[in-house]
């Protein structure tokens, strides 16, 4: 018989955090049945109508916010949780302290209590065991490498369409942001940095509160292109286009991070986490202001950086799906 899944995640985007819908679409396979619900806000709403109606099996949630809410469903409709952390403490430490307290605390509280815990990142997993959390699963942030590394030729021509009726020159080096746009991010140093580089174009694909930012940006800087925010499949596409990609985030292991390396991008990353899990023979490490950015792509330019690539798209496909399950 089917076991049948609810999985609570915060809302981000249509097109904005889909390690969650690339691990349902392997378990579907599998023959689970997975529905994936946003819960943040008024989704909240829908969230808990599912929960009543949807005769599940187990509720899964993800940090932060489809934990908080998918623990309490699962008590009150008597089902396993399975709480998932994906993500560290760290992501919302713009929060109010006291708030911030308030939050980690409920969070552990949750995670203590769940019928099972699975965590990404190490720093996480080795904090749940010391704080007690029961028999917790350590699992690998997986990129599927072969949808990166040769991807789709019909993608690849899809993507360079976009691209060039959005005006990207792409007989010029291209530098590609993916994901969301936040402060978090350096989105406003990266584009301090186009200024600086006329000679590259900069391409973000993705969505976010700095994206009227971006957009403002690309109607002004005749080497700033928005294509917009796009499905999963198409990213393959874009980053075959690409000469670099920014990954500013400061964690072990963004996913963002793994799909620049299975596609041969090389990755400019900033000191911090990273530099605890990769060496500089892997990423290219660059403080995120405007002036190191356009050092790191002179560099690129000259050639200076190509067995960083090589070597990080090697130790990606140790990570690829295939690797793992």
């Amino acid at each position: 018989m089917s076991m049948k899944i609810l999985w609570l995640r915060p809302s981000t985007g249509e097109n904005v955090s889909v390690r969650r819908e690339l691990i349902a679409e392997k378990l579907r396979k599998r023959g689970f049945e997975v529905d994936i619900q946003d819960s943040s806000g008024l989704d909240a709403v829908s969230a808990i109508w599912l929960a009543i109606n949807g005769e599940y099996d187990i509720i899964a949630g993800n940090v932060r916010m489809g934990l908080f809410v998918g623990y309490p469903l699962a008590k009150v409709f008597g089902k396993p949780f399975l709480g998932d952390v994906s993500d560290t403490i760290s992501d919302i430490e713009d929060l109010p302290y006291p708030l911030l307290r308030l939050l980690v605390a409920y969070e552990w509280f949750v995670l203590k209590r769940a019928s099972a815990t699975v965590f990404v990142y190490e720093s996480s997993y080795r904090e749940a065991i010391q704080r007690g959390v029961k028999s917790p699963v350590k699992l690998p942030n997986a990129v599927d490498y072969e949808l990166f590394s040769s991807p789709d030729p019909a993608v690849i021509k899809t993507s360079k369409r976009i691209l060039e009726k959005t005006g990207v020159n792409l007989q010029k080096p291209v530098a590609i942001y993916i994901g969301v746009f936040t402060d978090n991010y350096h989105i406003v140093d990266i584009l301090k940095a186009a200024e600086k580089n006329p000679d590259w174009e900069f391409v973000f694909v993705g969505e976010g509160e700095l994206e009227g930012s971006v957009s403002q940006a690309s109607e002004k800087q005749q080497n700033v292109c928005y294509p917009g925010s796009f499905e999963y499949h198409l990213i393959p596409g874009f980053l075959s286009h690409a000469d670099a990609g920014f990954c500013f985030k400061d964690a072990e292991q963004p996913l963002k991070l793994k799909e620049y390396g299975a596609a041969g991008v090389p990755a400019i990353v900033q000191p911090g986490e990273l530099g605890k899990f990769y060496s500089d023979d892997e990423l290219i490490f660059c403080k995120p202001e405007a002036t190191a950015i356009s050092e790191v792509l002179t560099k690129i330019l000259n050639g200076e950086l190509s067995q960083t690539t090589e070597n990080l798209r090697e130790r990606m496909e140790q990570h690829s799906w295939d690797a793992i399950v």
